[in-house]
C-alpha cells in the first residue's frame, strides 16, 4: 500500500470509529503521535543516534538493534526450550560479533549442553542477530558437594535445603548414527517410553513419540524437507528442532529430549522431556 492510500484508510477508519462514538479513535492518534513525535524530531534534527531516534528506525528496520539488544532478542525465542529441559541461559556480553552467555541449572555439567548450543542457541542467533559470528559459552560451576546430598548417581540431585530435586539428563545408547537416514522417522524405546528419532540437515533429533494433540504414536509421520513433521492423525504439523506447532504458536509443544552423538553412537538424555 503506497503512502496516499495509507493515509486515506486511516482517516476514513479515524472518522468511522469517531462516528460510532469509540473514543479509542482519538486514543489511538495520541498514542501514535506519543510513540513517534520525539524520535522524528531527533530525527529531522540530524542526531540519528540518539535513542528515541533510534527506537523510531528500528522499529521500521531502518537501523540495525544494539548487538546485546539483538542477542538478548535471539535468545528469547530459545529460552522457552531450554527452560523446558531445567535449564538455563544468561548473556554475558556481545564482542565483535561473538556472543558471550552463561548456562544454568541442569545445562550445567550436562554432556547435551554443546548440543543445545549448536541446536538452539547458535541458529536462533545466526537468525535474528545481524553480524553473528560464534556462542561463546561460560558454564556456572556446579554446586560444591558439601552443599548437596545425592539421592542417586544417575537421575537427580537434592539440596539439602529441602528445595525440589532437580532431575540430571542420562544419556542412553539408542541407535547408530550410520543407520538413521536422513529424512526418515525411527521409533525405539527407552526404558519403557517410546521416542522417536530422525536426521534433518545432518542433524539428530529425539522426541517423545506421541502427538501432542492427544499421545497417537507419530511414528507413521511426514517429515517435510523444512524440518516440519506432519502427524498422520490430526494433519498438526510440528518443528522437529523444538517441537513447536508450526500451526498455532500457543499450541503444545512435542517432548524434545537432548541428544548426543559420540563415536558413532546415539544418545539420548532420559528424565528430562
Amino acid at each position: 500500500m503506497d503512502f496516499d492510500a495509507a493515509v486515506a484508510q486511516l482517516d476514513l477508519l479515524v472518522q468511522t470509529l469517531e462516528r460510532e462514538g469509540d473514543e479509542r479513535a482519538l486514543l489511538l492518534l495520541q498514542l501514535v503521535d506519543a510513540i513517534h513525535r520525539p524520535g522524528i524530531e531527533r530525527i529531522a534534527a540530524g542526531d540519528h543516534d540518539h535513542p528515541l531516534a533510534l527506537a523510531i528506525l528500528q522499529m521500521y528496520g531502518l537501523a540495525e538493534l544494539e548487538p546485546e539488544l539483538a542477542a538478548e532478542e535471539a535468545l528469547d525465542t530459545i529460552r522457552p526450550y531450554i527452560e523446558s529441559h531445567g535449564g538455563e541461559v544468561e548473556l554475558l556480553g556481545v564482542e565483535d560479533g561473538r556472543v558471550h552467555v552463561r548456562l544454568q541449572g541442569s545445562c550445567v555439567g550436562c554432556a547435551g549442553s554443546a548440543m543445545t548450543l549448536k541446536r538452539g542457541i547458535e541458529e536462533a542467533l545466526r537468525e535474528h542477530m545481524p553480524g553473528f559470528v560464534e556462542v561463546v559459552s561460560e558454564e556456572a560451576e556446579p554446586a560444591g558437594p558439601e552443599l548437596l546430598q545425592i539421592e542417586s548417581p544417575l537421575l537427580q540431585i537434592t539440596p539439602m535445603n529441602g528445595a525440589p530435586a532437580m532431575k540430571r539428563p542420562v544419556f542412553v545408547d539408542v541407535a547408530i548414527e550410520s543407520e538413521l537416514a536422513e529424512g526418515v522417522l525411527i521409533a525405539v524405546e527407552i526404558n519403557g517410553a517410546s521416542i522417536l528419532l530422525a536426521r534433518h540437515a545432518g542433524e539428530v533429533y529425539a522426541l517423545r513419540n506421541g502427538c501432542a494433540v492427544d499421545g497417537l504414536p507419530l511414528e507413521g509421520s511426514r517429515l517435510t524437507a523444512d524440518g516440519v513433521i506432519v502427524c498422520p492423525w490430526h494433519n498438526c504439523a510440528y518443528d522437529i528442532r523444538n517441537g513447536a506447532s508450526t500451526d498455532d504458536a500457543s499450541a503444545p509443544r512435542l517432548g524434545v529430549m537432548p541428544v548426543a552423538v559420540r563415536d558413532g553412537a546415539v544418545k539420548v538424555a532420559v528424565g528430562v522431556a
